[in-house]
């Protein structure tokens, strides 16, 4: 307690000069020079007897129990019980310690409570100088229990942190991989490229190369759907209401011959989800694929505005168009494809046929010979990135077979429309 110094102690009953029991009365300057220092005297004792209980309680609020390093021989000698307990009252008293809430979460996951474990973690505080660590072993947690949402939201607070408090490099590496792993499993190929790119912005020169060789990777592999259909059966399970699994599963069931559960997985998404134009754009991929031309286009009629946002819905469309023999409608949807994706293969093919039949010769031209660039390109792609792995596996780096494999790669890239990976293998070969 802080006296306030408004406040004054009250006065004796016989004013400022009265005489104490059994004291012989003074007056005058004598009076007065005895009884101010006993007013003193009086009011710092009160004041001092009101704020000691508060220092002490404050005091040992803040002192641990039990040294942090005690417990850790606790932890090690697998002591877990009696480490819990005092970890549990000390953070009681103290819940911003991070290193006490990460050895808890360390305590919990050895006797096998996984939750608990991701639960401390998470409340790690946000600007504890280990705060990424306990994102990536939340992660960890968080993927064991097959929680594939939450494993995703820890791991991108590491990826998209702003630069505040810096990642440890090994950590950074790590999450960036354990994250790119699961979008593959997940066939979230696009979210896997913004990340591979938001690595190589914070990458040293010496890793680029390899960075630059998985953008290659992820347009020339696929994981198989036996493998990738139990792990997502697996997230599903574990949480029913995460929609990027359960259409993935949708996807992956599909590639199984499992259409009806196939059917049923991505109309379930579809409802939990109808403002995201990734379901509806493989809602209709699936419809056209089975050949269910009346659900086609009964979904595509009541598609929203957002999924125009993607080049496939235009696509769907023109299809739709084309097969109803509305050939200058079916022309509108496919440029309309293009000016959204100018890469576009198949809408080049379907229009170069269809502005041929409209008798517009020129401009059919133009899009064969755009569709048979990027049909070359992706037939080359494969040798050039084999015949690049190749020379960098044996030849010095100045050397000129593999500088040439290098622009060759630029190139290709350059044509498919990947700007970002040409960029990076012309930097590479200029370096």
């Amino acid at each position: 307690m802080i006296s306030d110094p408004a406040v004054t102690l009250p006065r004796d009953r016989g004013g400022l000069d009265a005489p104490v029991d059994g004291e012989r009365p003074r007056s005058g300057v004598d009076a007065r020079r005895h009884a101010f220092p006993r007013r003193v005297v009086l009011a710092t004792g009160l004041i001092l007897l009101g704020t000691a209980p508060v220092a002490w309680w404050y005091g040992w609020a803040r002192r641990p129990a039990v040294a942090l390093q005690t417990i850790e021989s606790w932890i090690k000698n697998e002591q877990y019980v009696l480490a819990q307990k005092t970890l549990t009252e000390h953070l009681r008293r103290d819940p911003g310690d991070g290193a006490a809430r990460m050895m808890l979460a360390r305590v919990l996951g050895g006797r096998g409570d996984l939750a608990g474990c991701a639960r401390e973690l998470h409340q790690v505080p946000a600007g504890w100088p280990q705060k990424p660590l306990a994102l990536y072993r939340e992660a960890q947690a968080d993927l064991l229990m097959n929680r594939a949402r939450d494993a995703e939201a820890a791991l991108r607070a590491i990826i998209d942190a702003d630069g505040g408090t810096p990642s440890d490099p090994a950590v950074f590496h790590d999450a960036s991989q354990e994250l790119l792993s699961l979008y593959a499993t997940e066939d979230r190929w696009s979210e896997a490229r913004d990340v591979l790119w938001k690595i190589y912005a914070r990458a040293t020169p010496h890793y680029r190369p390899t960075l630059l060789a998985m953008r290659i990777l992820y347009e020339l592999e696929r994981l198989a759907p036996t493998e990738s259909v139990k792990l997502l059966r697996n997230y599903v399970s574990a949480d029913r209401e995460d929609w990027e699994a359960r259409r993935a599963l949708a996807k992956a069931e599909l590639a199984l011959g499992r259409r009806s559960e196939a059917l049923r997985q991505m109309r379930d998404c579809l409802e939990a989800r109808p403002d995201d134009p990734r379901v509806w754009r493989d809602y209709l991929n699936m419809l056209y694929s089975l050949g269910e031309r009346e659900a086609y286009e009964a979904v595509l009629a009541r598609a929203p505005a957002i999924a125009e946002t993607r080049p496939e819905l235009w696509v769907a469309r023109g299809q739709a168009r084309e097969h109803a023999g509305d050939w200058t409608a079916a022309a509108a949807d496919y440029r309309r494809a293009l000016t959204l994706d100018p890469n576009l293969s198949n809408a080049h093919y379907r229009l170069a046929a269809i502005e041929l039949r409209l008798g517009h010769s020129v401009a059919a031209a133009d899009h064969r010979r755009r569709w048979r660039e990027l049909e070359e390109a992706r037939s080359a792609l494969r040798p050039a990135f084999d015949a690049y792995v190749e020379a960098q596996r044996r030849l010095p780096n100045d050397h000129p077979e593999l500088l040439a494999s290098v622009k060759r790669l630029a190139a290709i890239c350059q044509t498919l429309g990947w700007s970002r990976a040409a960029a990076g293998w012309s930097q590479l070969a200029a370096s």
